[in-house]
């Protein structure tokens, strides 16, 4: 069944943690196996990619560094899809696409919520360029 917490649970109750646990032990199992894990989102359903980061941030609870968790939705997704010569890590030659976030998500991976501004393609975008209010 669907992630989601059962009407009067909170994210931080043993209930919700008991239905997820088999989930990051799935996760923390093939990612130990060499198996690749790729973060993905469902947007536009979810709101401006907050799927994507949750997911990411799921991964690091399931038993994934933080440096592994952020690698779902960069240098992993980008060589699933056979584009790392051109995304996925920064260097020279490579497209411009980045985030910037407002703290070191190595030290909390909630960090990635904080969105700042975006490069796509080299040109700098801030939040409220991006999103209609």
């Amino acid at each position: 069944g669907p992630l989601l917490p059962a009407e009067g649970v909170t994210l931080a109750e043993p209930a919700l943690d008991a239905r997820i646990k088999p989930y990051e032990d799935t996760i923390k199992a093939i990612a130990t196996g060499g198996g690749r894990i790729l973060a993905g989102t469902d947007a536009p359903i979810d709101p401006y990619g907050l799927g994507l980061l949750v997911e990411i941030e799921s991964y690091v609870h399931a038993g994934l560094t933080t440096f592994q968790a952020l690698q779902t939705a960069t240098l992993a997704a980008a060589q699933a899809l056979g584009v790392d010569d051109q995304l996925g890590t920064i260097e020279a030659g490579k497209l411009a696409d980045l985030t910037f976030i407002g703290d070191d998500p190595l030290l909390d991976i909630r960090a990635l919520r904080d969105v700042k501004q975006v490069m796509k393609g080299g040109r700098l975008y801030r939040v409220s360029d991006l999103i209609k209010r």
